[in-house]
This record gives C-alpha cells, sequence and structure tokens, in this order.
C-alpha cells in the first residue's frame, strides 16, 4: 500500500451527483458509520468506469484502511441494470503505447485491485446487475461477492483487442481453475451467475437484482456482531500471500495463531463462551495484529521518483 500520507476525513459521504456515491449506514447517520456503501453512479452509462472514478475509489480503500470507524465496506452499482459495463470506452487510449518507459507502467486498475486486497475491512460486492471486464476483474480482490441470478457476468477482453488487467492474471485462475480461466478469456462471452464456469467467483447467488443490496447489508451486519474482523483481515491474507508450500504455510500460520490464541478477541470469545453471553470484539488491525504481520515480503509498485538534470548554463 502507497506510503502517501493519508487524511481521515470527518465524513466519507459524497453529494448525490458524484460518479462514486459514499453513503453511510443508515444514510440518516451524521457520524461516520461502521458500514460504508460505496455505489458506481453513472447509471445512465451503465456505471462505465472512468480513470477518476478508479482515483476516486483507490483512495478511499486506501483511507478506509486505517479508519478504525469503519469496519465493513459494501461495494455495488446504481440503477437495476448494470454493476458495471467495464471501461469507459469513450476515453481516449491512443496515445498511451510508447508513452513511458514499459518498466514505469502501471495499470490504474491493478492499483484499485491492490488497494482492495490490503484493505483491512472486509470489501462485499454487490453486483446489482451485469459486469463486465473491469467491473469483474477489480472485484476478484473483495472479500465476498454476491450476485442475482439473473444477471450475466464475463471477461471480454479478446473481443476487444485487449489483455487482462486489474491483477486478474492472479486472481481468476485462482478462483474458477486454470481450464475455466482460459476458456472465459478465450470466448470472450457473458455467462449466468450460476455457470459453471463461473463457479469460485460468488459466494452467494440471489433470485434478483434488488435481493442484492439487502443480502450484502444482512451480511455485513451479521459480521459487525459475530465475528472478529481482524481474523477475517487475517485469514483473507493467509489465503492470498501463501508462500507456495505446505511447510512454509506452517512456518508462516503458527506465529499468528500463537499471537492470536493470547490476543484480544480470542480471550474475549473464551470469556464469553464460558460466561454464556454474545462475545464482543474490538481488535484492530492498526493496533493489534501479531507480531509477524504482515509476514510477506512487500513487492514495491510505486513508480519511482524521476528528476531531470538541470540545463548547463551557457554562460
Amino acid at each position: 500500500m502507497s506510503s502517501q500520507n493519508i487524511i481521515i476525513p470527518a465524513s466519507y459521504v459524497t453529494e448525490a451527483s458524484s460518479e462514486i456515491l459514499i453513503t453511510n449506514h443508515p444514510p440518516s447517520s451524521a457520524e461516520v458509520t461502521p458500514i460504508q456503501i460505496v455505489t458506481l453512479n453513472r447509471p445512465k452509462k451503465l456505471n462505465a468506469i472512468t480513470g477518476t472514478m478508479i482515483e476516486t475509489l483507490i483512495n478511499f480503500f486506501r483511507t478506509v484502511h486505517l479508519d478504525d470507524r469503519v469496519k465493513v465496506v459494501i461495494l455495488t452499482g446504481a440503477g437495476d441494470k448494470a454493476f458495471s459495463a467495464g471501461i469507459d470506452l469513450s476515453m481516449d487510449t491512443s496515445k498511451l503505447k510508447n508513452t513511458v518507459p514499459s518498466k514505469l507502467m502501471r495499470d490504474p486498475g491493478g492499483t484499485l485491485a491492490l488497494s482492495m486486497l490490503d484493505c483491512s475491512k472486509p470489501v462485499i460486492v454487490a453486483y446489482n446487475g451485469l459486469s463486465v471486464g473491469i467491473g469483474m476483474t477489480s472485484t476478484l480482490a473483495g472479500t465476498i461477492r454476491i450476485a442475482p441470478r439473473t444477471a450475466q457476468f464475463g471477461f471480454p477482453f479478446a473481443r476487444i483487442g485487449l489483455t487482462m488487467e486489474s491483477c486478474s492474471s492472479f486472481f481468476l485462475p485462482r478462483m474458477v481453475g486454470y481450464s475455466n480461466a482460459t476458456y472465459l478469456l478465450a470466448t470472450g462471452k457473458r455467462y449466468p451467475a450460476d455457470a459453471s464456469v463461473l463457479q469460485g467467483i460468488f459466494a452467494e447467488i440471489v433470485p434478483e437484482s434488488r435481493d442484492v443490496l439487502p443480502r450484502a447489508i444482512e451480511l455485513a451486519t451479521d459480521m459487525l456482531t459475530n465475528v472478529s474482523l481482524m481474523a477475517v483481515h487475517l485469514n483473507r491474507q493467509l489465503i492470498w500471500r501463501n508462500p507456495g508450500s505446505a511447510e512454509h504455510a506452517h512456518l508462516v500460520d503458527s506465529p499468528l495463531l500463537y499471537d492470536m490464541f493470547g490476543g484480544e478477541d480470542h480471550l474475549e470469545f473464551k470469556n464469553a463462551f464460558f460466561g454464556k453471553r454474545a462475545p464482543s470484539f474490538h481488535a484492530q488491525v492498526s493496533t493489534d495484529a501479531p507480531r509477524t504481520y504482515p509476514w510477506w515480503d512487500a513487492v514495491s509498485v510505486e513508480v519511482p521518483a524521476t528528476a531531470e538534470k538541470p540545463a548547463k548554463s551557457k554562460i
């Protein structure tokens, strides 16, 4: 995650006309609520995503990562037709080729996916309709994905002359398997949420688009009440930051587990269990994470700073 200075805002709520609409839940609250709902808000354009929208989302995820007031994020789309039709094709990309050296190129969708992956708060993606392209790829880094049975989803890159983005060459085959991933990419077609080729992407499939957001809110509320959100984050990172072998996983898992055994949330669970009451979890990644967190060797994706040499004086 970027080391840039981040200012925690008094509120995340945006104006109703914002292309990235952020609301409290419930929306009547004047204070930052534990559940923040982020909506792709271009329904007339089927929530096609622009560069500005990507930058706004990146900044949001990087900020709530550090904000202990926020516990769960729900990402959805406006309208009843689409979560996102993908990237806004009206953007001029003709000058992107050869504009900077290859080693300095960074796909903004990939930066968005990484900001979602790194975020210490669970991200529930509530697809309210059709989702293709970056509408799918960038959200594979979320924690939980919920889709309506009536919507279609796809990875149409081969049909528009592009390659995968948003780190999806990492996420997609690990979710659906290599055979299904290559099938999805080779055909470039759209498929219903319950198609076998998409199995592994959606944790839940609900009957209609209108059912998605209420279910996401229900799930977020349950998580607020019943789970250790720090444990959710650590377990998710264990899955994606796995060192690659059972032996290495054992070496990573063990010190984490031992610190968690003596951690605030597990001790609270035990006290609640024996006291015959519901636990109240409060541990934060920012202050209570195990000593070995983060256990992986971070790969810097920041673009190296450059400076122009001053012109030589002619005097």
